[in-house]
């Protein structure tokens, strides 16, 4: 299954669950708001919200008129991630604060504190490490501990930071300069630079097995990229000259 976020005119804003196979539509979610992030919450039939109102909700398919708020923010929500690992989900709004959510309770069971306003927040494929990208800063949380294991800036403003699930590198968007630029995780230098957006890329992951990371952007598009560019992989093949 897949989302899509669509605007209802006077009715509000709906969330709408897609078969990402077939194209139908499954599910809609009524918000009074705008929405701006969601995620399957541990199944296919819980999805966790957050947009414009600071709600965090969540909401299952098969009573989709109703919704339980596990939190408000003091700003709009960015985003919401489900790390698998805990079985926690993870919400992060405009200004500094990321909350992890037990959904069974539901309630906070731990805050974390950005040094800058959040562009953006990522997982690992496998859930146990949360990165942030927040003004020139990149950071990344232990989930199993929540201890900070990296904080470093850069020198120019972040949208979106995305870790291999190999923890070796770091995948960094550029929010004016539009640039993709990959960085060693241990030594936090840049190795690469990457260009194809026409517009701010607002999300980014790796493949599970890491050889392969996706970008999403402002200017409609999304992009596949090779971690280790020139080797052969799917559609990527070598030729002899």
């Amino acid at each position: 299954m897949d989302f899509a976020i669509i605007r209802k005119n006077a009715e509000g804003e709906y969330l709408k669950v897609w078969n990402a196979i077939s194209g139908q539509e499954l599910v809609s979610f009524l918000h009074n708001n705008i929405v701006k992030c969601a995620d399957f919450a541990g199944s296919d039939e819980l999805v966790i919200t957050g947009g414009q109102d600071k709600a965090v909700r969540i909401f299952d398919v098969n009573r989709p008129d109703v919704s339980t708020t596990v939190v408000t923010h003091a700003a709009s929500v960015r985003s919401v991630k489900w790390s698998s690992h805990r079985n926690v989900a993870i919400s992060a709004d405009t200004g500094r604060q990321i909350n992890i959510i037990d959904v069974r309770a539901p309630s906070v069971v731990k805050t974390l504190e950005a040094p800058e306003n959040i562009a953006s927040i990522s997982l690992t494929s496998d859930g146990r490490m949360l990165s942030c990208a927040a003004g020139r800063r990149i950071l990344a949380w232990d989930i199993d501990s929540f201890d900070l294991v990296k904080d470093f800036a850069v020198e120019y403003d972040v949208s979106v930071a995305a870790i291999n699930p190999a923890r070796t590198r770091i995948v960094v968007g550029g929010r004016s300069d539009l640039l993709i630029r990959s960085c060693d995780f241990e030594s936090e230098k840049q190795i690469a630079t990457h260009k194809g957006h026409h517009g701010p890329v607002h999300d980014a992951c790796f493949s599970p097995d890491g050889h392969v990371y996706a970008t999403g952007s402002e200017d409609g598009t999304v992009r596949l990229w090779q971690a280790n560019p020139g080797s052969e992989y799917g559609l990527w093949k070598t030729r002899k000259i």
